[in-house]
This record gives C-alpha cells, sequence and structure tokens, in this order.
C-alpha cells in the first residue's frame, strides 16, 4: 500500500528548513535526509510551476527577459495584478503529495524519534513540527498493532 502525505506547496520549503534544523542520527536522520529530498523535488516542481504561470505577466526587455525594477518584476499590465495574484495564491494552496513508500522504514524512524523528541519548539517550528506529525502520524500509527 502507498503512504503518502500532503502539504501545501507553500509549505513545501518550510518543513525542509525545519527538518533540517533537528538533532538527529543514525536512522531517523537518514529518514529526515530523504523526506528533505522529497521535499524539495516537489518545492521545485512548485516553483517551475508558479514562474510558467507569472512569466507572461511581466513586461519583457528586448532579449524577451523580465524587466526589474526596485528588486521586482514589473507588471506588463498593472489591472492584471489581481488576477496574477488569484492565480499564484491558487497554486500556493495546492497539495503537493509526496509518496514515501520507497522510504517508509527510514521515514518511520524519523517519526517514532520525532514523537518522543525533546527540543523546546516555539512559534512557527511549533506549528511545523505538529503539521508534519499530523501527516505522519496518518500513514505510521496503528501499524505495530
Amino acid at each position: 500500500m502507498a503512504k503518502t502525505i500532503e502539504f501545501k506547496n507553500e509549505e513545501l520549503a518550510a518543513i525542509a528548513n525545519f527538518l533540517g534544523d533537528l538533532k538527529l542520527k543514525n536512522k531517523p536522520s537518514r529518514g529526515r535526509s530523504k523526506l528533505i529530498k522529497l521535499l524539495a523535488s516537489k518545492n521545485q516542481e512548485y516553483l517551475d510551476e508558479r514562474d510558467e504561470e507569472r512569466m507572461p505577466y511581466f513586461k519583457k526587455d528586448e532579449n524577451g527577459n523580465p524587466v526589474v525594477e526596485d528588486n521586482k518584476y514589473v507588471l506588463e499590465d498593472e489591472s492584471k495584478k489581481q488576477e496574477l495574484d488569484k492565480i499564484l495564491e491558487d497554486i500556493a494552496t495546492e497539495k503537493a503529495v509526496i509518496d514515501l513508500t520507497e522510504y517508509a522504514e527510514k521515514v518511520e524512524a524519523l517519526y517514532r524519534e520525532l514523537e518522543n523528541y525533546e527540543e523546546v519548539m516555539t512559534g512557527e517550528d511549533a506549528l511545523i513540527y505538529d503539521t508534519l506529525l499530523d501527516q505522519l502520524e496518518n500513514i505510521f500509527e496503528g501499524e505495530d498493532e
């Protein structure tokens, strides 16, 4: 049976960064490394799709490159800003499904370690931890029974 987890596209980088900062060793660390690679791959898909959708909205120079002013791309038509914002919001909140089946044993070791993780978490880290554990619980809880 496939073991999948889902996050919003906009959550992928933050979850990967969170995982990278955890103090882990052995099998849980290897599970983290595999999960970070999967998250990075999905995040790249998200960034590519986002760029593909937004590039037509930007003014281009004579070489076809987007015009940049004040470190921002310049819109071709300011009246289309809300339309572009809606498209980008839709892409950001789409679900990214990550198949863990190939690395299930290592990711489960990560999950078991995170269940008992003793470092104090606050703020955004605590929210990310909760989001990640909710997804991992869905596939690993009840397997030992």
